[in-house]
């Protein structure tokens, strides 16, 4: 074999290098046997399908890891482990043909058996879907089965987030049988738990209990699993406290009273949240089209001051669209923009803005409404006016993703280099709406997927150099995630992921 990216099952798992910290609210489940125990989750937002090829990740994933394993698997370190597959190997020296060992013995929640056969359905209809993720599987010209336990995917080009790729949404497996199905209500995978359909109540609360074809039964000790759409955070707050449910999702402007409350608080850093500055051609909004702009904008926005007000403190100023700690993170490139609107001002008056210009966004009052006045206040500064566009919840990302607006405020959980590279600065990726193409980013994306170790770490700080210096966003800081959690049960956080997968979870002794 060529490539040192393979797992086996006799390695085992890593040890857990971050401190287990204590949830609350275990409770009984409806079973006969009192002793029998739930998981009982907060969700911060709700799920519009269960199935893997028409959903995403982030909050989306407590809602699919209990019907669907994946076929590699992110621990609690963010390692990837064995799952489904037992083992995966770049057979080739170019490193476009993967092959993945399956597991014996595991089938799907209606007892039909995993196969190779099943694994390449379920591979080719997540990349037919035109689902949130399925530019995953862009790299993936075709999936072969070889024998009943062997896959072999063949790819355009060498793609470094492939195996991480197969550990979200699309390495979720589904089954073949239920491919006609309604998998958008009711989920069909090879998961340790299947949805009670009875029990469930969209919108409300979605409750799963044990699937009896589960290859491992002693792996998850939950015998079942329920997940409370609680959208509002003092209703979420308020839960935990009267343990309704084991953990929440917090906001920082709740941590003092989860402090006082005795919940234990779990903290990670998060996703950064930020101005997108998509229209890099000026497409929409011409000025976008100078970087002069776009870097104003940077120097503009006080970035310091909203982590403080919104986020009270709890997280780290940036300027980077990577993930602290990953290869392409460089701390020297935090001092790119310090707040500074007298600079903002000669930019833009250089770039012939002297007068300013108008920007529309979208707005949400589901999303840190907090933060669009000050955004507005901090750009009128220095002549920019913001103009927003109120949307609903329903409207998904929609707003985002259609190129209807040149710029928005979001918030972008990073986490593998090459995956967020791929979905925010390629030509085609879907959080590049504008398809804007720049040479030196695919020149040096193209030398990133072609490299290994300390030549390809340092071309990934070169790519994120490049992207802060041309300004294509306006991060403002890393925000701290926080779990608001009580005694009942244990977590280990997960890194580089917003919630902890449910994997991570254990009654508390």
């Amino acid at each position: 074999m060529f490539s040192r990216f393979s797992r086996s099952l006799n390695g085992g798992l890593a040890t857990a290098a971050i401190a287990v910290a204590a949830l609350t609210g275990c409770t009984t489940s409806g079973s006969s046997n009192d002793n029998q125990e739930s998981l009982d989750l907060g969700s911060f937002i709700d799920v519009a399908s269960l199935d893997p090829a028409q959903s995403d990740v982030g909050h989306y994933m407590p809602f699919l890891q209990p019907a669907y394993d994946t076929l590699i698997r992110l621990d609690d370190q963010g390692e990837l482990v064995p799952m489904l597959a037992t083992s995966w190997d770049f057979v080739d020296e170019a490193r476009t043909i993967m092959e993945l060992k399956l597991r014996d013995n595991v089938k799907f929640s209606d007892g039909t058996p995993l196969t190779a056969d099943a694994v390449v359905s379920s591979l080719e209809r997540f990349k037919a879907s035109n689902g949130p993720r399925s530019t995953a599987l862009a790299s993936v010209d075709t999936a072969t089965a070889v024998d009943d336990t062997t896959v072999q995917l063949h790819l355009r080009a060498p793609d470094p987030a492939l195996a991480h790729n197969l550990a979200l949404v699309a390495g979720m497996i589904t089954n073949p049988a239920a491919a006609d199905t309604d998998l958008a209500s009711v989920p069909a995978g090879t998961g340790p738990y299947v949805l009670d359909t009875n029990a469930t109540r969209r919108g409300d609360v979605y409750v799963f209990t044990r699937n009896e074809n589960y290859y491992d039964t002693e792996a998850f000790p939950f015998d079942s699993i329920s997940i409370r759409v609680l959208t509002d955070p003092t209703a979420r707050l308020n839960a935990v406290k009267t343990e309704q449910v084991d953990a929440v999702y917090g906001a920082p402007s709740q941590l003092s009273e989860a402090q006082a409350s005795g919940l234990t608080i779990v903290s990670t850093p998060g996703d950064w949240q930020g101005l997108f500055l998509i229209d890099r051609d000026g497409v929409t909004t011409t000025a976008l089209g100078d970087v002069r702009v776009r870097q104003a904008i940077n120097y503009a926005i006080d970035g310091d001051a909203i982590l403080q007000s919104v986020a009270f403190d709890q997280g780290t100023p940036t300027t980077q669209v990577f993930y602290p700690g990953t290869p392409a993170f460089d701390p020297k490139l935090d001092d790119k923009y310090p707040y500074d609107p007298d600079k903002a001002k000669e930019l833009l008056t250089e770039a012939g803005y002297a007068n300013g210009f108008t920007l529309r966004m979208p707005s949400s009052d589901a999303f840190l409404p907090e933060v669009y006045p000050i955004i507005q206040q901090q750009l009128a500064d220095v002549g920019i006016t913001v103009e927003y566009d109120p949307q609903t919840p329903a409207a998904g990302l929609a707003p985002y993703l259609s190129g209807q607006y040149s710029s928005f405020f979001f918030s972008w959980g990073a986490s593998q280099n090459w995956l967020d590279a791929s979905l925010l600065l390629s030509e085609s990726g879907a959080w590049n709406p504008y398809h804007v193409a720049d040479p030196q980013i695919a020149d040096l994306m193209s030398k990133i997927a072609a490299a290994t170790g300390g030549e390809q770490d340092a071309l990934y700080k070169e790519l994120s150099a490049y992207v802060v210096d041309q300004a294509w966003f306006n991060p403002f800081y890393v925000v701290s995630n926080l779990m608001f959690v009580g005694p009942d049960v244990t977590v280990t956080p997960q890194p580089q992921q917003i919630v902890p997968s449910i994997y991570n979870y254990r009654p508390a002794e």
